[in-house]
This record gives C-alpha cells, sequence and structure tokens, in this order.
C-alpha cells in the first residue's frame, strides 16, 4: 500500500535530513516566507493562511489550497500543480520559485498505483522517473544507487488477493521507489510503517493557504480564524499526543 503525496523540496543544505531533524525538535517554521514563497507560483492569487498543520495531512489532501513550509536551508510546496507524469516539464517553473543547489520532487497517487520523482541540481534536471505499474511515462537522466535494487528485482511488485499478475509489469512497484527517492534525500517516506530512522512527515509543520482571486483584499477577521484554527489544532495534537494517528486512503489493487 501506498500514501499519496504531491511535494515538492528546496534544499540548499549538505544534510537536509539531519537539518530537518532539528526543524522538528525546534518546531522550526516561518509562515509569512512559506506564503512569498507559494505566491511565486500563485502570483494572479491572493494567499490567505488558514490553519497551522503537517506535512503528512498536506500531502494527503486532495483540494485546491496551497500548502508550504519554510525552514531557512530547506522549504517545501504541496499543491495540485506538482500532480504530474511528465516532472521534467516543471524545471523553469521550480527555478522561478527558488533557485535552489537541489529541488527535489514527489508524486504519488495510491488510486493509479502511480508514482514519480525528479531531482534538479543547480536548475538542471538531474533526474526524473514516472509509471504506473505498467506504464514509464518519463524516464530522464541516470539512476541514483539507490534505485538499482529495485530495477534488480529486490523489491517486486505484489499483488492484493484475488488480482491476476500482470505480464508486462515493472519489476517494483513505482511509488515505493518514488518515496525510496525521497527518503534518501530527505530522511522520511510517507508510507507506514515507517523504519527507524525514518522522520514522520506528521511532525513536519506548514501552513494551509486559501487561493483568492488577485483583487481580494485580506481582513482583520481572516488572520484571526488563521489564528484560532491554528490554536485549536495545537491543542487538538497536544491532547492526542501519543495516539495513532489516522491514515490516508489507500488503493486495493498494487501493494507494499
Amino acid at each position: 500500500m501506498s500514501a499519496r503525496a504531491a511535494t515538492v523540496w528546496f534544499i540548499d543544505s549538505p544534510d537536509p535530513a539531519d537539518d530537518l531533524r532539528t526543524i522538528v525538535r525546534a518546531q522550526q517554521h516561518d509562515h509569512q516566507h512559506a506564503q512569498q514563497l507559494a505566491t511565486k507560483i500563485y502570483g494572479d492569487s491572493v494567499l490567505v493562511p488558514l490553519v497551522d498543520t503537517d506535512l503528512a495531512t498536506a500531502a494527503a489532501a486532495k483540494d485546491h489550497h496551497v500548502y508550504a513550509g519554510y525552514y531557512g536551508s530547506l522549504a517545501v510546496i504541496s499543491c495540485s500543480l506538482f500532480e504530474t507524469a511528465t516532472p521534467s516539464t516543471l524545471t523553469r517553473t521550480l527555478a522561478a520559485v527558488r533557485p535552489s543547489a537541489v529541488t527535489t520532487l514527489l508524486y504519488t497517487e495510491p488510486e493509479t498505483s502511480f508514482g514519480a520523482f525528479a531531482r534538479w541540481e543547480s536548475g538542471s534536471l538531474r533526474r526524473s522517473f514516472s509509471a504506473d505499474p505498467v506504464t514509464i511515462h518519463e524516464d530522464d537522466g541516470l539512476p541514483f544507487t539507490f534505485e538499482k535494487p529495485f530495477w534488480g528485482g529486490e523489491y517486486p511488485l505484489t499483488y492484493a488477493e484475488g488480482v491476476p499478475n500482470q505480464g508486462m509489469a515493472l519489476p517494483f512497484h513505482p511509488a515505493q521507489l518514488a518515496e525510496e527517492a525521497n527518503r534518501s534525500w530527505l530522511g522520511f517516506r510517507y508510507t507506514h510503517p515507517l523504519a527507524p530512522t525514518d522522520l514522520d512527515p506528521a511532525d513536519i509543520t506548514v501552513t494551509c493557504f486559501a487561493l483568492h482571486p488577485a483583487e481580494y483584499e485580506p481582513t482583520a477577521a481572516d488572520f484571526e480564524n488563521y489564528r484560532r484554527a491554528t490554536a485549536a489544532r495545537s491543542a487538538e495534537r497536544t491532547a492526542h499526543e501519543g495516539t495513532p494517528r489516522k491514515r490516508g486512503r489507500f488503493r486495493e489493487y498494487f501493494g507494499f
């Protein structure tokens, strides 16, 4: 089974996984810079903060909001714009948002058993791959070392009980490979169970923004609602600390 995610990370750190652990411990997040970052994608819209939430919730969301987190040397955006089978077409867009040493994309969709990942270095595409279990949509650049066991058949595609084997299927689940890319580069994946060394994306804070027309004027009530919603969510999270978190919906056709 795979979790849903559609995220882009902007990385200006030699050890982003270690920096993320520090960010989680310190609960670092700058929602104003996050808003400025997201506005570079939706320049013709006014972004109004709704609530501070977590990356696991943001990645699983299927709505028209945009989620962004800003942590200095690292930043993340999650939105429908990144739901693409051709990550290479985003090269210019991402370079215009934040020129970074490294930019990475992850898009997984359980309902279609789809997985995609990409990596840009200094604005140039280094690697892009996207596929469902029977069709490769994009395969640009040389594979990374973490891909070798997948292509070598060490993580074979499995099927739910009663589902016939697809003779032309890939030797691995594309979403699993995509999440392994995210784990290799950022130190976590979204699908549970997490490895002991994985960060939990539910511990990474991001802000949810509503998109309004360009002529919209944010009001004091907008920001008061944001403050109250964030405070309520924080209190609810504290009250439920230590209890199992709800998981997203999973596809029943292919699984891992």
